[in-house]
């Protein structure tokens, strides 16, 4: 059996891998609805939001079988934003802002995560060797 393989046959990985799945998108959402004024807890966020992705994508599984492929994803975004609006007790246009809010939050973690690795990677890495000419 492999390590960390023993928790109900799961892996302490799986777990791991299923909390950040709920709470980090969560926590984008959430901010989305802050930044709107609106006041919920990043569990539900992100219990919403995770539902809203397995419902979405089985509607868009069944879909791919249709002729409405050419729409499926104007109308996956639509499915999404409905039951985001229906878990979380907002409106349409506030589902939609806090997504569009939540991405944009997403995009600039990632600018200033890409900026602080990059920065590392200039300055604290060592040299390559050269071929040929190994230093001990």
């Amino acid at each position: 059996m492999p390590p960390f393989f023993d928790f109900l046959s799961l892996g302490i990985g799986f777990l791991i891998f299923l909390l950040a799945a709920i709470v980090l998108p969560g926590v984008f959402i959430w901010i989305g609805l802050k930044v709107i004024g609106k006041e919920r807890g990043v569990l539900r966020c992100g219990m919403a939001n995770l539902a809203a992705f397995v419902i979405t994508s089985f509607v868009a599984f069944i879909l791919h079988f249709t002729p409405l492929v050419i729409v499926l994803p104007l109308l996956g975004f639509l499915i999404y934003l409905y039951v985001l609006k229906t878990l979380l007790d907002i409106s349409f246009i506030e589902a939609f802002a806090a997504t569009i809010i939540a991405g944009v939050v997403i995009f600039l973690v990632s600018i200033a995560l890409l900026l602080i690795f990059g920065v590392w990677m200039l300055f604290f890495t060592p040299p390559p060797m050269q071929i040929g000419h190994p230093r001990f």
